[in-house]
Protein backbone atom coordinates (compact mmCIF):
# COMPACT_ATOMS: atom_id res chain seq x y z
CA UNK A 1 0.00 0.00 0.00
CA UNK A 2 1.37 3.31 -0.56
CA UNK A 3 2.36 5.94 2.04
CA UNK A 4 -0.64 7.61 3.82
CA UNK A 5 -0.64 11.33 3.93
CA UNK A 6 -1.36 13.38 7.54
CA UNK A 7 -2.10 16.43 6.15
CA UNK A 8 -3.05 18.11 2.80
CA UNK A 9 -2.99 21.16 1.36
CA UNK A 10 -5.71 23.80 -0.10
CA UNK A 11 -5.96 25.83 -2.76
CA UNK A 12 -4.16 28.97 -1.19
CA UNK A 13 -1.45 26.36 0.32
CA UNK A 14 -2.51 26.32 3.66
CA UNK A 15 -1.79 22.27 4.98
CA UNK A 16 -5.08 20.90 6.50
CA UNK A 17 -5.80 17.63 8.16
CA UNK A 18 -9.28 15.58 7.64
CA UNK A 19 -10.93 15.89 10.92
CA UNK A 20 -14.05 14.31 12.17
CA UNK A 21 -17.31 16.42 12.54
CA UNK A 22 -18.32 19.61 10.77
CA UNK A 23 -15.96 22.85 11.28
CA UNK A 24 -16.68 26.22 11.11
CA UNK A 25 -13.03 27.04 9.53
CA UNK A 26 -10.56 25.14 7.74
CA UNK A 27 -8.03 26.58 10.41
CA UNK A 28 -10.60 23.70 12.93
CA UNK A 29 -9.51 21.32 10.52
CA UNK A 30 -12.09 19.56 7.32
CA UNK A 31 -13.65 17.04 6.41
CA UNK A 32 -12.96 15.29 3.09
CA UNK A 33 -16.27 17.00 1.74
CA UNK A 34 -15.25 20.54 3.30
CA UNK A 35 -12.37 19.88 1.34
CA UNK A 36 -14.17 19.33 -1.90
CA UNK A 37 -15.80 22.97 -1.39
CA UNK A 38 -12.21 24.79 -1.11
CA UNK A 39 -11.08 23.13 -4.21
CA UNK A 40 -13.94 24.05 -6.16
CA UNK A 41 -13.88 27.53 -4.77
CA UNK A 42 -17.26 27.07 -3.02
CA UNK A 43 -18.56 28.64 0.46
CA UNK A 44 -16.68 26.11 2.80
CA UNK A 45 -19.37 23.34 3.68
CA UNK A 46 -20.00 20.11 3.77
CA UNK A 47 -22.62 20.21 1.12
CA UNK A 48 -21.50 21.85 -1.86
CA UNK A 49 -23.42 22.31 -4.65
CA UNK A 50 -20.47 20.42 -7.40
CA UNK A 51 -20.49 16.90 -4.80
CA UNK A 52 -23.40 14.20 -5.50
CA UNK A 53 -25.85 14.18 -2.44
CA UNK A 54 -25.47 10.51 -2.18
CA UNK A 55 -21.27 10.32 -2.40
CA UNK A 56 -20.86 13.18 0.05
CA UNK A 57 -23.53 11.48 2.71
CA UNK A 58 -21.19 8.93 2.00
CA UNK A 59 -17.76 10.42 2.74
CA UNK A 60 -19.41 12.37 5.44
CA UNK A 61 -20.38 9.09 7.53
CA UNK A 62 -17.01 7.58 6.78
CA UNK A 63 -14.67 10.41 7.80
CA UNK A 64 -16.57 10.95 10.73
CA UNK A 65 -16.48 7.34 11.90
CA UNK A 66 -13.20 5.88 10.41
CA UNK A 67 -10.14 5.65 12.74
CA UNK A 68 -7.54 8.75 12.01
CA UNK A 69 -5.30 7.26 9.78
CA UNK A 70 -8.07 5.26 7.85
CA UNK A 71 -9.47 8.80 7.34
CA UNK A 72 -6.56 10.57 6.07
CA UNK A 73 -6.46 8.30 2.99
CA UNK A 74 -9.63 9.92 1.68
CA UNK A 75 -7.83 12.87 1.24
CA UNK A 76 -7.23 11.87 -2.89
CA UNK A 77 -10.71 11.65 -2.88
CA UNK A 78 -11.70 15.58 -2.45
CA UNK A 79 -10.75 16.69 -5.86
CA UNK A 80 -12.09 13.20 -7.43
CA UNK A 81 -15.95 13.80 -6.40
CA UNK A 82 -15.68 17.78 -7.70
CA UNK A 83 -18.10 17.49 -10.28
CA UNK A 84 -19.56 14.89 -9.01
CA UNK A 85 -23.29 15.85 -9.05
CA UNK A 86 -25.06 14.80 -12.24
CA UNK A 87 -28.63 14.08 -13.63
CA UNK A 88 -31.55 12.89 -10.82
CA UNK A 89 -31.31 10.28 -12.89
CA UNK A 90 -27.74 8.90 -12.06
CA UNK A 91 -28.39 10.46 -8.47
CA UNK A 92 -31.13 8.01 -8.23
CA UNK A 93 -28.68 4.83 -9.78
CA UNK A 94 -26.01 5.70 -7.14
CA UNK A 95 -28.56 5.83 -4.26
CA UNK A 96 -29.99 2.29 -5.28
CA UNK A 97 -26.60 1.46 -5.36
CA UNK A 98 -26.36 1.99 -1.62
CA UNK A 99 -28.75 0.90 -0.78
CA UNK A 100 -28.42 -2.63 -2.47
CA UNK A 101 -24.97 -2.47 -1.15
CA UNK A 102 -25.92 -2.07 2.73
CA UNK A 103 -28.59 -4.84 2.09
CA UNK A 104 -31.92 -3.48 0.82
CA UNK A 105 -33.88 -5.49 -1.88
CA UNK A 106 -35.37 -3.78 -4.68
CA UNK A 107 -35.50 -6.09 -7.34
CA UNK A 108 -39.54 -6.49 -6.66
CA UNK A 109 -41.95 -4.15 -8.34
CA UNK A 110 -45.57 -3.80 -7.06
CA UNK A 111 -47.25 -3.96 -3.07
CA UNK A 112 -43.89 -6.53 -2.17
CA UNK A 113 -41.48 -3.75 -4.00
CA UNK A 114 -43.17 -1.13 -2.27
CA UNK A 115 -42.71 -3.12 1.27
CA UNK A 116 -39.54 -3.37 1.27
CA UNK A 117 -38.78 0.26 0.45
CA UNK A 118 -40.45 1.51 2.94
CA UNK A 119 -38.68 -1.13 5.34
CA UNK A 120 -35.68 -0.11 4.34
CA UNK A 121 -36.66 4.20 4.53
CA UNK A 122 -37.87 2.60 8.75
CA UNK A 123 -34.35 1.14 9.06
CA UNK A 124 -32.40 4.50 7.74
CA UNK A 125 -34.46 6.28 10.29
CA UNK A 126 -33.47 4.11 13.26
CA UNK A 127 -29.99 4.30 12.28
CA UNK A 128 -29.40 7.81 10.58
CA UNK A 129 -32.40 10.08 12.13
CA UNK A 130 -35.85 10.98 10.11
CA UNK A 131 -34.50 13.89 8.07
CA UNK A 132 -32.33 11.25 6.43
CA UNK A 133 -35.22 8.87 5.34
CA UNK A 134 -36.78 12.01 4.14
CA UNK A 135 -33.49 13.08 2.42
CA UNK A 136 -33.29 9.61 1.07
CA UNK A 137 -30.05 10.36 -1.73
CA UNK A 138 -28.31 11.75 1.54
CA UNK A 139 -29.76 8.86 3.77
CA UNK A 140 -29.01 6.40 1.70
CA UNK A 141 -25.23 7.34 1.67
CA UNK A 142 -25.33 7.68 5.01
CA UNK A 143 -26.78 4.09 5.85
CA UNK A 144 -24.34 2.75 3.90
CA UNK A 145 -21.20 4.41 5.47
CA UNK A 146 -22.60 3.02 8.56
CA UNK A 147 -22.54 -0.50 7.75
CA UNK A 148 -19.34 -0.42 6.16
CA UNK A 149 -18.49 0.87 9.37
CA UNK A 150 -19.74 -2.03 11.20
CA UNK A 151 -18.45 -4.63 9.17
CA UNK A 152 -14.68 -3.07 9.11
CA UNK A 153 -13.59 -3.59 5.63
CA UNK A 154 -12.04 -0.49 4.16
CA UNK A 155 -11.44 -2.25 1.14
CA UNK A 156 -15.52 -2.59 -0.35
CA UNK A 157 -15.74 0.58 1.44
CA UNK A 158 -13.40 1.82 -1.10
CA UNK A 159 -14.59 -0.21 -4.02
CA UNK A 160 -18.17 1.01 -3.83
CA UNK A 161 -16.53 4.49 -3.47
CA UNK A 162 -15.41 3.83 -7.10
CA UNK A 163 -18.59 2.59 -8.55
CA UNK A 164 -20.07 5.83 -7.01
CA UNK A 165 -18.01 7.70 -8.53
CA UNK A 166 -17.80 5.57 -11.81
CA UNK A 167 -21.51 5.57 -12.34
CA UNK A 168 -22.86 8.08 -14.98
CA UNK A 169 -19.44 9.19 -15.54
CA UNK A 170 -20.12 9.12 -19.66
CA UNK A 171 -22.81 11.71 -18.98
CA UNK A 172 -21.14 13.88 -16.66
CA UNK A 173 -18.54 16.51 -16.94
CA UNK A 174 -15.54 16.74 -14.44
CA UNK A 175 -12.47 14.70 -13.19
CA UNK A 176 -12.06 10.85 -14.52
CA UNK A 177 -13.34 7.83 -12.73
CA UNK A 178 -11.00 7.81 -9.47
CA UNK A 179 -8.26 4.78 -9.92
CA UNK A 180 -8.38 2.90 -7.20
CA UNK A 181 -5.00 2.41 -6.91
CA UNK A 182 -5.09 6.37 -5.44
CA UNK A 183 -5.46 4.33 -2.03
CA UNK A 184 -3.78 0.87 -2.97
CA UNK A 185 -6.35 -1.64 -3.60
CA UNK A 186 -7.09 -2.94 -6.64
CA UNK A 187 -9.89 -1.85 -8.83
CA UNK A 188 -13.54 -3.42 -8.26
CA UNK A 189 -14.44 -5.86 -10.27
CA UNK A 190 -18.28 -5.84 -12.06
CA UNK A 191 -20.41 -3.31 -10.34
CA UNK A 192 -18.46 -3.70 -6.85
CA UNK A 193 -21.49 -4.67 -5.11
CA UNK A 194 -20.92 -7.97 -2.65
CA UNK A 195 -22.33 -11.28 -3.44
CA UNK A 196 -25.99 -11.66 -2.21
CA UNK A 197 -27.36 -14.50 -0.28
CA UNK A 198 -31.07 -15.99 -0.63
CA UNK A 199 -32.41 -13.20 1.32
CA UNK A 200 -31.16 -10.44 -0.81
CA UNK A 201 -28.19 -9.45 1.71
CA UNK A 202 -24.69 -9.18 1.24
CA UNK A 203 -22.90 -12.68 2.21
CA UNK A 204 -21.29 -11.47 5.37
CA UNK A 205 -17.68 -13.39 4.14
CA UNK A 206 -16.48 -13.97 0.36
CA UNK A 207 -15.72 -9.91 0.25
CA UNK A 208 -15.66 -9.18 4.04
CA UNK A 209 -14.49 -10.36 7.09
CA UNK A 210 -17.24 -12.33 9.31
CA UNK A 211 -17.70 -9.91 12.13
CA UNK A 212 -20.14 -9.99 15.30
CA UNK A 213 -19.99 -13.34 15.33
CA UNK A 214 -20.75 -13.86 12.11
CA UNK A 215 -23.74 -11.60 11.71
CA UNK A 216 -24.71 -9.49 9.08
CA UNK A 217 -23.55 -6.01 9.68
CA UNK A 218 -27.32 -4.79 9.34
CA UNK A 219 -28.17 -7.31 12.14
CA UNK A 220 -25.17 -5.33 14.48
CA UNK A 221 -26.82 -2.07 13.97
CA UNK A 222 -30.15 -3.35 14.68
CA UNK A 223 -28.45 -4.49 18.36
CA UNK A 224 -26.69 -1.07 18.36
CA UNK A 225 -29.85 0.87 18.01
CA UNK A 226 -31.96 -2.25 20.76
CA UNK A 227 -31.47 -0.26 23.58
CA UNK A 228 -32.97 3.31 22.06
CA UNK A 229 -36.29 2.46 20.58
CA UNK A 230 -38.70 -0.28 20.20
CA UNK A 231 -39.13 -0.63 16.42
CA UNK A 232 -37.90 -3.55 15.00
CA UNK A 233 -38.42 -3.11 11.26
CA UNK A 234 -37.37 -6.53 8.75
CA UNK A 235 -35.02 -6.27 5.46
CA UNK A 236 -37.50 -8.09 3.97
Amino acid sequence: MGAMRENTVIPDGTPVRLTDGGHSSPREGVCVVELASLIAQEEFSDRPRCVCPVIGAFLRGWNDRAPYAERQRLSPYAKRIVGSRGSPRVTRERRDICLQWAGADLSHGGVRGLWSRGATRVRIAIFCGLGAAVRLDEGAGDYAARVAMAEGDAQRAFKLLDTLLATGEERRLGPSPVSATANGYAPPNGNGLPPRAQNGLPAANGHGPIVNGGRHPVDALEDESSDSTSVSPTGQ
